[in-house]
């Protein structure tokens, strides 16, 4: 890798004329084989993509997940979406919601997420460095009504311990570098020792990279919740993860400090791109972004990427912005010499 490696969060624009494909499938007009051709086609077309962007470490897209939660919960036993309730997505807009499941009972691994195929076929497909990414049980959680445990504590471990087994059959597919998204951790810091220790039970016994990604959340690019990452320090640091992924392109930099309050030996994987900006940054706002971070943290143990996923974009801005990522770090990588 170079100096300053880029790379992405996970999820990358979603084409609608996959939806399309889908509801065709469930109606019985193109068959499983079909659609399973559809969902090829559009991973490639996203891994080429950020190919041609020139990012150093990609995914699939995530192209073939209903969403980040759904994927997930729709295939862990326990998770009841015969009679989902709406609840609000965050604390800041209660009106942002989506139909969520609700935990009927003990939740319990039941089939294979196939995530290690998804990544076979990733890596058969490209040449770059790639990465996995994984929602986190507390994400799972907090997207279902519990009307079974006595805590969320008691669902979180218990998810941590079903994902478990899918993060280790990853590693067993080959796959070196995974990244787990807890995005609402910052609406809930009272809860940060536990949600830390159940963090590490999740990746325990797992031999690979680790990277834990915490933001405001975002949902038709809209920030979710009021936290401040000053809030979860300095307990995220004590995550099992050598590698720690922020937005800071959507508050101005507001977090970066903490990195000089709080000493640490994780790497930080900036986000210099806005996914909630319609615009698309030029490489030069990207680049003084990046300057703006290296008075916090050394340029050794600094990844470049986008706040947040890029699923709720058209294709091309969500190609502007990866190019203009890539881009305004190259320039930065010129002014910091060799490394």
């Amino acid at each position: 890798m170079p100096l300053l490696p880029t790379s992405v969060i996970g999820s990358y624009s979603f084409p609608q004329w996959l939806d399309h494909a889908r509801e065709l499938g469930a109606k019985g007009v193109l068959t499983p084989a079909q659609v399973e051709e559809a969902h090829d086609n559009a991973v490639k077309s996203a891994i080429k993509d950020q190919e041609m962007a020139g990012v150093d470490i990609i995914t699939d897209g995530e192209i073939r997940r209903e969403t980040m939660v759904y994927f997930f919960s729709k295939r862990i036993h326990g998770f009841d979406f015969d009679h989902p309730k709406m609840i609000p997505i965050g604390d800041l807009d209660p009106s942002i919601q989506m139909p969520d499941p609700v935990i009927t009972e003990k939740v319990m691994w039941k089939q294979s997420l196939n995530m290690d195929k998804h990544f076979e076929f990733l890596k058969e497909h490209t040449l770059a460095g790639t990465k996995v990414c994984v929602t986190g049980p507390q994400m799972l959680a907090k997207r279902a009504t519990n009307e079974y445990y006595k805590s969320d504590k008691e669902l979180i471990f218990d998810l941590a311990d079903i994902l478990n087994k899918e993060l280790k059959s990853l590693v067993a597919a080959g796959c070196d570098f995974i990244q787990i998204d807890e995005p609402v951790w910052v609406g809930y810091p009272k809860d940060m020792p536990w949600l830390v220790e159940a963090f590490n039970r999740l990746v325990d016994g797992v031999n690979a990279k680790i990277a834990v990604h915490v933001c405001y959340g975002n949902y038709q690019l809209k920030k979710l919740f009021k936290g401040q990452y000053a809030d979860l320090f300095p307990a995220l640091l004590d995550v099992n993860a050598s590698q720690i992924c922020l937005e800071f392109a959507v508050s101005d930099g507001i977090g970066l400090e903490l990195f000089k309050q709080y000493k640490t030996d994780k790497e930080v994987a900036v986000g210099v791109i806005d996914v909630k900006d319609e615009s698309v940054e030029t490489p030069d706002v990207v680049a003084k972004r990046i300057r703006q971070a290296l008075e916090f943290i050394p340029a050794e143990r600094m990844v470049i990427v986008p706040d947040c996923g890029m699923k709720f974009m058209p294709r091309e801005r969500a190609f502007g912005k990866l190019r203009a990522m890539v881009e305004g770090t190259r320039t930065v990588r010129k002014e910091l010499g060799p490394a």
